[in-house]
C-alpha cells in the first residue's frame, strides 16, 4: 500500500474490510514494518488468494520509489498467476510492461468500483486445513528448518494463526474483564495482537457482542481547520465529546444490524432486534456510512461553526448536524436488542495511523483525548436502567501508542483515574515465551520449544545460548524478538542448512539492526522529525556517552535548542539509550520512568562523582551504526 492514505487509498482498504478478504488480508505497511524483505514479498504473494498494488500518481514525491516496488510486487504476482489488480492515481503515465494490467482512477469512488469489479471476477475456493503430517517414531527427525514458520511480526499480517500462539499476559486479563481499559504501549508491544486476541477471545462466547473500531483513514485537514476555528474552550469540548458519542453509538448500531443479518434463516430476529434493524435502514444514509466517512462528513458540515457569535446557536449547530436526535431513539433501541447479552465490548484501535509527518498534533491530541473522557460517559450511561432505556453490560477499552499518550498526559486533567495498562516486557522470561510459543506451533513435528532450541539452532552463539543472544540483541518487543528468530531461521534454509548456524545468526542481527534503526524512525514526533540525522550522529561512537556528549551531537544535527532535551528523552523512550543507575543501565519503559530514572541518574552521578549523567546504545543498534 502506498506511504500515504488519499481518499482512494482510504475507500479501497474500507472496500476490502467489507469483502471476503477482511478476515486476513495481508498489507506491506511501511508504518508497521519498514523494509520487508524480497523473501517475505515471494512468501505472502505465494499464499495469496489475489493481490493488489496500488500505485501513487507522477506528481506524488514519493511516486517513483513506491510505484518501483508494486511495480516488481505487481510482477511477481503476475508471474505466479495470481489474480492481480494495478491501480494507480491519476495523473500516471504506465510503462508499455503492464499497459493491459494498470486501471487508473480520478476518484476514491472510481478506485471503490474498480475493486469491486475485480473481486467478483476472480474465483477464490474456500481453502481446507491441512492434514497434520502422522509423526515418526524418533520426532527429531521429522524436524526440517524450511517448516519452521513462526509467523508474522506484524500482528495485523497475523490474523488466522494468532490465537494458537498469543501470551495472554495480566494486563490481557484485566482488560477483558474491566468495564473501562486504556492500553498504552510502544510500536511491535503487542497492541494489536492484543486487540486481535481479545476480540477472537470474547466472541467465543455467543452471550457476548464485539464491536471493534478500526478507521482506515480520515481527513486529517479538514479536522484541523474545525477544532482551530474559534470556538470557547467549553463548547471545543461539547463538540469534540458530542463528535465520538455520534460515531461510537452508530458504529454500535450499525455493528449490531450487521451481525443479526448474517445469522441463518432459522435464526429469526427478536421483535426488539428487528425495530432496531428498521430504524438503522430507515436513516442508512447516516448511520451505514463507513466509520471515516461519518467522521469526514461530519467535520464538513460543522465547519464555521466555531464562528457563530452565541453558545446556544453554536450548541444548535453541533446537534443538527450530528444527529444528536438519534442518539437518544439508538441508546433506547440498542437497550432492547442487547439487554439480554452477558457483554457488549467496544474495540478501538488505528487510531492514531494518521499520526504522521506534517500532523498537527494539538488537533489530534484534543480529538484523542476527547475520547478517553468521553469513553466512561458512554459505558456509565448504559449500564444505567432507566425508563424507556434498559441496561445493557457494555465495556470500552483503546489502543493507544505510548508516544501519542505522552501528548495527551499534560493535556488532561486526574490523569491519576485513567485506567491506564501499560505493555511492557522487561522480562526476559516473559519475552522468551514469546518465541517459545510460536516454536511450539512452528512445524508438524512433535518436538517441544526447548527441543527444536537444541535440534535447529547453534548451541552459543559468541558464547550465548541462542535464546539470550536474541534477548540481549533485540528490544524488549514481541515484534522484535519474533524477527530476529524468524529471520536467523530464514536464513540458514535460504543457505540450505540443516540448521540455523552462528553466521546465520550473525546475519539475522545485523538485519535486525537495520529493521529497528527503521522502527523507531517511525516514533519521532511528525511536526519535528529530527530523529534520523541524530541517530547518524551516533555512528561510529562508544557504547557509554555522557549527557554533554548527546546534547552536542544533538547540536551537530542542525536541532534546534529548545529541541535538545526533548529528542534526548525521546532516545530514552525508544530505548535507544538506556541511563545510569547504581546498579547498571537500565532502559526505561515509558516516560514516567525515564522521567525518575534521570532524577535518581543526576543524583548519583553527584554521589559517585561520575561528573555527568551516563547514557548506554542498546546493543540492538550496533550493527546499523558501526558501533563496536
Amino acid at each position: 500500500m502506498p506511504p500515504i492514505n488519499t481518499d482512494a487509498v482510504i475507500a479501497v482498504r474500507e472496500a476490502i474490510s467489507e469483502s471476503t478478504f477482511s478476515r486476513s488480508p495481508i498489507l506491506d505497511d511501511p508504518r508497521e514494518l519498514a523494509g520487508p524483505t524480497l523473501e517475505w514479498y515471494a512468501d505472502k504473494v505465494c499464499e495469496a488468494d489475489g493481490v493488489l498494488v496500488h500505485m501513487l500518481s507522477d506528481d506524488h514525491r514519493d511516486s517513483v520509489a513506491h510505484n518501483s516496488k508494486a511495480s516488481w510486487v505487481a510482477g511477481l504476482a503476475h508471474g505466479m498467476r495470481k489474480p492481480l489488480l494495478m491501480l494507480a492515481h491519476r495523473p500516471f503515465k504506465c510503462p508499455t510492461d503492464y499497459l493491459t494490467l494498470l486501471r487508473t482512477h480520478g476518484t476514491a469512488e472510481q478506485a471503490s468500483v474498480l475493486f469491486h469489479s475485480w473481486r467478483e471476477s476472480i474465483d477464490i475456493r474456500p481453502r481446507r486445513s491441512r492434514r497434520p503430517e502422522l509423526v515418526r517414531e524418533d520426532a527429531s527427525q521429522s524436524l526440517h528448518l524450511r517448516d519452521l514458520s513462526l509467523g508474522e511480526p506484524v500482528a495485523e499480517n497475523e490474523r488466522t494463526r494468532l490465537h494458537e500462539y498469543f501470551v495472554e499476559t495480566s494486563a490481557f486479563y484485566e482488560a477483558k474483564s474491566a468495564d473501562v481499559s486504556l492500553f498504552v504501549g510502544r510500536r511491535g508491544t503487542g497492541k494489536t495482537a492484543s486487540f486481535v486476541a481479545l476480540d477472537e477471545a470474547l466472541r467465543r462466547d455467543r452471550r457476548n457482542h464485539v464491536c471493534t473500531v478500526q478507521p482506515v483513514g480520515y481527513e486529517v485537514d479538514g479536522l484541523i481547520q474545525l477544532l482551530s476555528e474559534d470556538w470557547r474552550t467549553a463548547e471545543r469540548g461539547f463538540l469534540v465529546e458530542s463528535l465520538w458519542k455520534f460515531l461510537i453509538y452508530t458504529e454500535l448500531a450499525k455493528c449490531v444490524t450487521e451481525s443479526i443479518a448474517a445469522r441463518p434463516v432459522h435464526s429469526q430476529p427478536t421483535t426488539e432486534e428487528r425495530a432496531l434493524s428498521e430504524y438503522v435502514s430507515h436513516h442508512k444514509d447516516v448511520l451505514l456510512s463507513p466509520f471515516s466517512q461519518r467522521l469526514n462528513r461530519a467535520v464538513g458540515q460543522l465547519s464555521g461553526s466555531g464562528a457563530l457569535n452565541d453558545i446556544d446557536g453554536q450548541r444548535a449547530r453541533i446537534s443538527e448536524h450530528l444527529h444528536i436526535e438519534h442518539l437518544g431513539r439508538l441508546r433506547r433501541l440498542l437497550g432492547s436488542a442487547l439487554h439480554t447479552r452477558n457483554r457488549v465490548v467496544i474495540l478501538v484501535d488505528n487510531l492514531d495511523h494518521q499520526w504522521q509527518a506534517g500532523t498537527n498534533t494539538q488537533a489530534l491530541s484534543t480529538l484523542l483525548l476527547g475520547l478517553l473522557r468521553v469513553t466512561q460517559e458512554i459505558v456509565s450511561d448504559f449500564q444505567r436502567d432507566l425508563e424507556q432505556r434498559r441496561r445493557v453490560n457494555v465495556a470500552m477499552t483503546t489502543f493507544l501508542r505510548s508516544d501519542i499518550f505522552s501528548h495527551l498526559e499534560p493535556l488532561a486533567t486526574e490523569q491519576d483515574k485513567w485506567p491506564v495498562r501499560r505493555m511492557t516486557w522487561s522480562d526476559p522470561d516473559l519475552l522468551l515465551r514469546v518465541v517459545d510459543e510460536r516454536l511450539s506451533h512452528a512445524g508438524q513435528s512433535a518436538l517441544s520449544a526447548k527441543e527444536i532450541w537444541k535440534c535447529a539452532f547453534p548451541s552459543t552463539v559468541v558464547g550465548l545460548p541462542p535464546y539470550q543472544f536474541i534477548i540481549q540483541n533485540t528490544l524488549p518487543r514481541p515484534r522484535d524478538v519474533v524477527f530476529l528468530a524468524k529471520e536467523a531461521i530464514a536464513i540458514g534454509v535460504n543457505r540450505n542448512h540443516d540448521a540455523v548456524t552462528e553466521q546465520d545468526m550473525l546475519l539475522a542481527r545485523k538485519r535486525h539492526s537495520n529493521y529497528v534503526f527503521g522502527s523507531i524512525l517511525a516514533e519521532d514526533d511528525p511536526q519535528r522529525l529530527m530523529m534520523e540525522p541524530i541517530l547518524y550522529e551516533f555512528a561510529g561512537s562508544e557504547t557509554e556517552v555522557s549527557k554533554s556528549e548527546v546534547l552536542s551531537r544533538i547540536e551537530q544535527a542542525e536541532v534546534p535548542q529548545s529541541d535538545n532535551e526533548f529528542y534526548l528523552h525521546l532516545l530514552c523512550d525508544v530505548n535507544f539509550f538506556g541511563i545510569r543507575t547504581a546498579t547498571g543501565y537500565t532502559f526505561p519503559e515509558h516516560d514516567n520512568e525515564r522521567s525518575v530514572l534521570l532524577r535518581m541518574a543526576e543524583r548519583l552521578s553527584l554521589e559517585n562523582d561520575w561528573g555527568d549523567i551516563w547514557f548506554k546504545i542498546h546493543p540492538a543498534f550496533y550493527d546499523d551504526l558501526q558501533i563496536e
